[in-house]
């Protein structure tokens, strides 16, 4: 916490506890947006579903695209 925050405290602390609940919220927020199920690939040849999107095992070649939702 800076010095300023701390005045800012001090002179109008209504404000501060705002602002301090709207940065709160912020950094909840964020993490909360990561959460999820992990990015699923499929291979354009053979149809294999994995999470790896490079490298197919059935083709043995770099085949993967990402999957539609369904």
């Amino acid at each position: 916490m800076s010095i300023v925050e701390s005045l800012k405290k001090l002179v109008d602390p209504v404000q501060a506890r705002e602002r301090e609940e709207e940065l709160r919220k912020k950094r909840e927020q964020s993490q909360r947006d990561h959460s999820g199920d992990p990015p699923r690939f499929v291979c354009r040849i053979c149809g294999h579903v994995s999470d790896d999107k490079s490298y197919c095992p059935e083709c043995l070649a770099d085949t993967m695209q990402p999957a539609r939702n369904r």
